[in-house]
């Protein structure tokens, strides 16, 4: 089992179909093996990107173990997400990826009644002391409906294995402000990483970065990670600027679709994710494809280009 910290930048690849929605488990294979050879810092698999609310347990487990098997040499930890409307399934699945051989866990607040603080707290200590693997607690409010207050994540991560925390906010300013209380109050050490690739391209956080685009981008999202963390401020810029337009056209589609759309423009083989969710228009797909030819043209250069 590795260390995994969550630091740097960890990648939320799709979980790859065949046409019909079978699992495409060869795709997220090779999908995951080349991830591991790309400078990420981490892997996890059954994020959101990973299309974890669409799968029953048993091809949760066969995600894990496909993706654990791919990484395995390769000195990358492997992640699971194990959120579930039940604090009984969420236990479930963190045994289920303990067993199958992840090196940590990513946990948001799923439920159809939204949850408070006390619920949550509740679940995040109900799962700290069932397992041994690091925990990342997650901010996800659109689709959780429950905005994280700092305090709570902070008053969590003094759990022995509570080591870090997936965040968001509406603007980089009050990502930052966020950043710094959480800093005041947790335990030292503990990560406070940036969620959602928007917040990441348009302001670039210094800190963690947790993204489903750096699964399909990971030389260029490491590459940029890496002039930010440096101080490298003119590198940074232009790899910001480099981004944007791709990121403006995924603003305009549905989330989770358009990423599966960009997965295919990049070279993942997959389907569009289950139904009801529907693919993104044929259109669009064409302006992605544009928009990731345009940007591999005119950024800065990586290492592995």
């Amino acid at each position: 089992m590795l260390s995994m910290t969550f630091s740097g930048v960890t990648a939320y690849p799709v979980t790859p179909l065949h046409p019909g929605g079978a699992l495409d488990l060869d795709s997220l294979e090779c999908t995951v093996a080349r991830l591991a050879h790309s400078g990420v810092s981490g892997i996890v698999v059954l994020g959101t990107s990973g299309l974890f609310a669409y799968l029953d347990a048993q091809e949760r487990a066969d995600v894990v173990r496909t993706a654990v098997r791919a990484a395995s040499g390769s000195g990358v930890p492997v992640g699971v997400g194990i959120s579930a409307i039940t604090t009984r399934e969420v236990l479930q699945l963190a045994y289920s990826a303990e067993n199958n051989g992840a090196d940590g866990l990513v946990l948001s607040p799923v439920s159809y009644i939204p949850l408070v603080s006390q619920e949550i707290a509740d679940q995040v200590e109900t799962v700290a002391s069932a397992v041994s693997l690091p925990l990342c607690l997650y901010n996800n409010p659109s689709t959780t409906g429950f905005t994280y207050p700092v305090e709570l994540a902070a008053e969590l991560s003094w759990l022995d294995n509570v080591v870090a925390f997936k965040d968001t906010a509406a603007s980089g300013r009050l990502f930052h402000s966020r950043q710094l209380l959480f800093a005041q109050q947790s335990e030292p050490g503990t990560v406070h990483g940036a969620s959602r690739d928007q917040l990441i391209v348009d302001e670039h956080p210094d800190a963690a970065w947790h993204s489903g685009m750096a699964a399909l981008l990971a030389p260029e999202f490491v590459a940029f990670h890496e002039a930010v963390t440096q101080g490298t401020t003119e590198d940074a810029a232009a790899w910001s600027r480099a981004l944007r337009p791709l990121m403006q056209l995924m603003g305009h589609e549905r989330p989770l679709s358009v990423l599966y759309a960009l997965a295919e423009v990049c070279g993942v083989r997959t389907s569009a994710p289950r139904r009801p969710l529907l693919p993104i228009p044929s259109h669009s797909r064409d302006a992605l494809a544009t928009a990731v030819a345009r940007l591999r043209e005119t950024a800065p250069s990586t290492t592995s280009r």
